[in-house]
């Protein structure tokens, strides 16, 4: 039994086919949607609801490029607080939901921190966010499989959907480091020495249109392997179970489309690196595309 996760077979052509055809058709840009200029800096997207909204409820500087926005402030200081407020507006509107009172941070070129914003109003001005996933795979006398996470039937976005072993956003002054281990702990009960092969193994773009406007993500990818000693175990009431999944299950999974799409695109990086995916399909070279 090997220590290191490899599939020595690849899945068939048409499941191939069939995981690009959803890949194509629920990741990547709208032709109708625009750039949001912050300060002089391309920052967001926006769809053409949102893009209208700025241009009634901005109070600031405002000007257009073609049919791009720029916003203008004096620093970038008050460039968060006057998103945060105008936030805060949309939501006693009734426009904007899933209010956290978390905080993400907006980052510029080579990661500077340029300040902070409420998290559910990132996807309004397709600002981009962060977030954490962890793959968490056991080999077994049947192979290596993957633990898999369906979220709570209470959660209030994709209830009782299936997940990674552990995800979620990245809060404003905290390392992928940092994010991933807090949610080990809070999401499968995994603290060390259990996270001691905890390991970053990737790093993708995430773009795709969402109900509430535009999801524009850095997810860091890491990779943990459990013995199967180890069981994971919920502590924050929004995993309703775990589930050991081999190769063939994931497939059957994610062609039904009961796996969240973050998830599954984490999923199908961790296969195509392991060798179950063709490294020429089209799928992969998709999925290459995304590393950043």
């Amino acid at each position: 039994m090997s220590s290191h996760p490899y599939f020595s077979e690849t899945i068939d052509r048409r499941t191939h086919d069939a995981l690009y055809d959803w890949a194509r058709a629920s990741y990547g840009a709208s032709d109708d949607w625009n750039t949001l200029y912050l300060n002089g800096l391309a920052l967001g997207r926006l769809n053409p609801f949102w893009r209208e909204r700025i241009k009634q409820d901005w109070q600031e500087g405002l000007s257009e490029i073609s049919d791009d926005l720029c916003l203008q402030t004096d620093n970038w200081l008050a460039m968060g607080d006057s998103l945060q407020h105008l936030a805060h507006e949309w939501k006693s509107l009734g426009l904007l939901h899933g209010w956290r009172d978390e905080k993400f941070d907006v980052c510029g070129d080579a990661g500077k921190v340029l300040f902070a914003l409420e998290r559910a109003a990132f996807r309004p001005f397709g600002l981009m966010s962060q977030a954490v996933h962890l793959n968490g795979l056991v080999q077994t006398d049947g192979g290596w499989h993957f633990w898999i996470g369906r979220r709570s039937p209470h959660k209030a976005i994709d209830p009782n959907k299936l997940d990674n072993l552990v995800g979620g956003g990245i809060a404003s002054g905290e390392t992928p480091f940092e994010a991933v281990c807090r949610e080990s702990e809070e999401e499968a009960g995994l603290m060390p020495p259990a996270l001691d092969t905890l390991r970053p193994a990737a790093r993708i773009h995430s773009l795709r249109p969402v109900s509430r406007g535009i999801h524009n993500e850095i997810l860091h990818i890491f990779d943990i392997v459990l013995p199967e000693t180890v069981r994971p175990e919920n502590q924050d009431g929004e995993v309703a179970g775990f589930e050991l999944m081999n190769v063939s299950q994931l497939v059957e999974t994610m062609l039904s489309q009961t796996m969240m799409h973050d998830a599954q695109l984490v999923t199908l990086e961790a296969l195509k690196r392991y060798g179950a995916l063709d490294r020429q399909h089209p799928l992969s070279l998709w999925l290459d595309s995304l590393c950043r």
